[in-house]
């Protein structure tokens, strides 16, 4: 077996790296540019492999409403869910090593502001987000240069391919821990793509009884695989019937439909990320039913809970991997995303072989 030590030998940085660079709607180049130096408190991270998600194909295809609104313009490297192994160590790095696997969250907070003051960085108004918000590169490339406070260690449990689902995951573990989810509740979850199918197996670990929602019967099959009890058409669900749901596709019939599942006294979390403002919302059923709505932003703070659900075998998430194509597929690997019907939600990249 190769050792932490072994793999940093293999591993030393090229002074060039590649990155895959979305230019416009549908145009992907891979171009070459200078491998970053750590500075003093990063970590140079050789990526592995990297998850594409409803996001990214936002992008992709035009639709983003970052894009739309002006919080993002091409040319940009994208990607933001990935994992990979340590190269290089700046200045004062201490806590990861040469060779030792990683990944890391997306955020990228300023430091210096209120919210990063109160230790709650999600709420920071200057911060970029990797391949999503602001300038900072995102992770479809050789190398990306990752600040200490945003990695966290990989233990031997958990596959690369796995890790890469840590950063979608930790939302939806987020969503139930704001949701408060104990074995009383009734749970569903609206969608069985990556967030849904990680929130529903955190909610049957936590003893709750679980419902799962998609209109597809592939995403319905690999639900119930994963153990949950009860799947379903949403014209299935029932009104008025569980105590917390969880929005996890961010689909319009399933946004409008939340509140009318939810029991008086109930609670949502809507964890799917409309890409436009929702008509015909019914807001008057939550004043009505005294229903409380969360809104769930990142997974920050959530990743060692993530890892615990993982390491007690109560969440797979190597059976969420539909694919993994080599960076020369982008193109097709995009493709594959956006195709309905699929069974197993997340698509990958294999930036780096080695």
């Amino acid at each position: 077996m190769q050792t932490a030590a072994d793999a940093a030998a293999d591993r030393t940085p090229r002074a060039e790296m590649s990155a895959l660079v979305l230019e416009a709607p549908g145009t992907i180049s891979e171009q070459r540019m200078v491998t970053p130096a750590p500075r003093p408190g990063h970590y140079l991270v050789e990526i592995g492999l990297l998850g594409l998600c409803g996001t990214d194909l936002g992008f992709y295809d035009g639709s983003s409403n970052y894009l739309a609104d002006g919080l993002k313009s091409f040319p940009f490297v994208f990607g933001h869910e990935w994992s990979g192994r340590v190269v290089g160590i700046g200045a004062g790095g201490t806590r990861f090593a040469l060779g030792q696997r990683v990944s890391g969250h997306n955020f990228r907070p300023c430091g210096r502001c209120a919210s990063c003051s109160r230790g709650t960085p999600r709420y920071c108004p200057q911060r970029s987000e990797i391949g999503v918000l602001g300038a900072e590169p995102g992770a479809a490339a050789d190398y990306l240069e990752v600040p200490e406070d945003s990695l966290i260690g990989l233990p031997d449990p958990v596959g690369d391919a796995a890790a890469v689902l840590l950063e979608p995951g930790s939302a939806a573990v987020h969503a139930v821990r704001r949701l408060e989810i104990t074995g009383e509740d009734r749970v569903a979850v609206l969608g069985a793509g990556t967030l849904g199918l990680v929130a529903a197996q955190v909610c049957a670990g936590l003893g709750a009884r679980v419902a799962v929602f998609d209109p597809q019967p592939g995403p319905r099959e690999l639900a119930a695989e994963l153990g949950i009890a009860e799947v379903g058409a949403p014209q299935q669900a029932a009104p008025d019937a569980y105590s917390a749901v969880i929005e996890a596709s961010g689909a319009v019939a399933a946004v409008r439909g939340a509140p009318e599942l939810c029991a008086p006294g109930g609670r949502i979390a809507q964890l799917g990320t409309p890409h436009h403002a929702i008509d015909g919302f019914p807001a008057a059923t939550l004043v009505v039913k005294n229903v409380t709505l969360h809104a769930v932003l990142s997974g920050i703070g959530y990743w060692a809970d993530m890892l615990e659900f993982v390491e007690k075998r109560l969440l797979r998430l190597e059976p969420l991997v539909d694919s993994i194509h080599s960076r020369s597929e982008v193109g097709a690997a995009f493709g594959q995303l956006a195709a309905s019907g699929r069974r197993r939600p997340k698509i990958l990249l294999r930036m780096n072989a080695r």
